[in-house]
């Protein structure tokens, strides 16, 4: 995995993931892709891939930023454009399994890109970039 930050989009999984949105234009389509990687975070069991968890991070950011997308001004290069796709509103239950790929990805010992984080002497960096997006779906 390619990363330049620690930023939910950056690295190139997270990035290649604003590709799948390109016939995505209805919430609908949206919550579809962004289900499916979400789902696959939760889902795994043992240790979640480095790529996988890239994807689901960056999937749980356009989560929180389908209503503030001011957030994703850091990320505009990365994070699919425009943003949100419609005004219509995504599933409830996305945000419940946001928040959980969120903390899920908190634990060094359970994901690959944590470990990653953790063993460049990043990992206060990395959590906290977890937390700015965690934070709002409290």
């Amino acid at each position: 995995m390619g990363a330049w930050d620690v930023s939910v989009f950056g690295n190139d999984d997270a990035a290649d993931f604003g590709y799948e949105f390109d016939e995505a234009n209805t919430a609908t389509e949206v919550a579809s892709v962004i289900e499916e990687a979400l789902d696959t975070v939760l889902r795994s069991s043992g240790e979640v891939e480095g790529s996988d968890g890239a994807t689901g991070l960056a999937a749980a950011a356009l989560v929180v930023a389908w209503s503030e997308p001011e957030l994703l001004a850091e990320d505009e290069n990365y994070a699919p454009q425009p943003w949100p796709r419609s005004t219509d509103p995504l599933p409830e239950h996305l945000a419940a399994k946001a928040a959980a790929v969120l903390d899920r990805m908190k634990d060094p010992e359970d994901n690959e890109l944590g470990e990653l984080w953790s063993e460049s002497g990043q990992w206060e960096d990395f959590t906290t970039e977890l937390s700015r997006w965690r934070t709002r779906l409290s």
